[in-house]
């Protein structure tokens, strides 16, 4: 009678045990976040600390190392669409990109994100500082210094280096004239057909 006990003690306490902790995988600490470990649910991954509470909740199709686009961020990926946590476990970009850039290949702090086919920016604070709405947007400083070429619906303007759009696209052709000799800057030609 006292082993029926004993054993069906066990049983309870390895139940509520393991429904604490229904992870089908658990990594090693350390290898992503300081004192985490990833773990993966049901096929979605999280992290959880050497206490084991869980610091991000299985929820995520993919996590890349943390530092690989910004510094303290790791970038996730959720149905298809991407985002970033950071160190604190804190979702600062909510996955809703289809693609995202390295951070400053286009202006310093901002990283060309694409939704919907449509692109943008947004800055390393994670805030869209021009909302995915080109078809196009070529490098800052191809034309004007501080502009960027804009294209939608086949129509051309401009945005400038705080995401305003200083040129609404209205223009079927740009043209940059390049520099002639003794100026500093190229001459712009806009043409309306």
């Amino acid at each position: 009678m006292k082993n029926t006990i004993l054993i069906l003690v066990m049983l309870i306490v390895s139940n509520l045990t393991h429904g604490q902790n229904n992870y089908d995988k658990i990594s090693e600490f350390g290898q992503y976040n300081g004192d985490w470990a990833l773990v993966e649910s049901n096929g979605l991954l999280g992290f959880i600390d050497r206490e084991g509470n869980e610091v991000v909740k299985p929820k995520y199709d993919k996590i890349s190392e943390f530092g690989q686009y910004n510094g303290d961020w790791a970038l996730v990926e959720s149905n298809g669409l991407l985002g970033f946590i950071d160190r604190e476990g804190n979702e600062v970009v909510k996955p809703k990109y289809d693609k995202i850039s390295e951070f400053g290949q286009y202006n310093g702090d901002w990283a060309l994100v694409e939704s919907n086919g449509l692109l943008g920016f947004i800055d390393r604070e994670g805030n869209e500082v021009v909302k995915p709405k080109y078809d196009k947007i070529s490098e800052f400083g191809q034309y004007n210094g501080d502009w960027a070429l804009v294209e939608s619906n086949g129509l051309l303007g401009f945005i400038d280096r705080e995401g305003n759009e200083v040129v609404k696209p209205k223009y079927d052709k740009i043209q940059n004239e390049g520099k002639l000799q003794g100026e500093t800057e190229g001459k712009i030609e806009i043409i309306k057909n």
